[in-house]
């Protein structure tokens, strides 16, 4: 019977990122999820709203992009369902400081202490509006991009902002190697959009990399 070599996993051979990027990005899609009571996708690059501020619509529907069931504006699941999401509404609420964050007009370490403010437990969720407001510095953190991470670098799952950084550090040397961006961005290049739409296909390759490390590990 054929079993597949899980060493194999564990490579990270930036020799063959490009192709590694090339097959996982392939696996992934997130053309399911529509805005809040409507038929209508949700664009995310569209959302991003890059070269302007984000606007409370972006917002609202980046956020239930990230997650449908606890990010809607509206409760999704009992005994609560259909009352107003206090998760969302205190993003909503600093939407001015997000953009001047993105404006960099406050710091780094500044909007982290707000961003803990809004989301007081875990740091997932405050490292997407991280993300929302700077994309091209900042990738998307969840378990099965961790998952890929965990595996490729013989480490550890990020539990902090500097576990976070080393994953940063990763996915960079992913998108450099695997040609997705010659440098990192520093979000003055007049093809910004261009550039965040390339480094979306490293983190779909992670995402959908790491989800198939979960399925396989569960079925062994």
């Amino acid at each position: 019977m054929f079993t597949l070599n899980t060493k194999q996993f564990e490579d990270f051979d930036l020799n063959i990122a490009e192709q590694f990027v090339e097959y996982w990005s392939k696996h992934y899609s997130d053309d399911t999820i529509k805005a809040f009571k409507s038929d209508e996708i949700i664009d995310y690059i569209n959302e991003l709203n890059l070269g302007n501020n984000l606007t409370e619509q972006n917002i609202k529907r980046l956020l239930r992009w990230k997650d449908p069931m606890r990010l809607t504006e509206k409760k999704q699941s009992e005994p609560n369902k259909g009352k107003e999401n206090k998760k969302v509404n205190r993003v909503i609420e600093k939407r001015d400081f997000i953009n001047k964050f993105r404006q960099r007009e406050i710091s780094d370490n500044e909007f982290k202490i707000e961003t803990e403010k809004i989301f007081p437990s875990g740091f997932v969720w405050p490292i997407f509006l991280f993300h929302i407001a700077r994309p091209f510095e900042y990738p998307i953190a969840d378990k099965n991009v961790f998952r890929a991470f965990l595996t490729q670098k013989h480490t550890y799952v990020p539990e902090d902002w500097d576990g976070y950084k080393h994953y940063r550090d990763y996915f960079f040397q992913i998108a450099i190697s695997s040609n997705i961006i010659g440098e990192k961005p520093k979000g003055h290049e007049p093809n910004i959009e261009e550039i965040v739409k390339r480094l979306k296909k490293v983190d779909d390759a992670l995402f959908a990399f790491g989800q198939f490390l979960s399925s396989y590990g569960e079925k062994k």
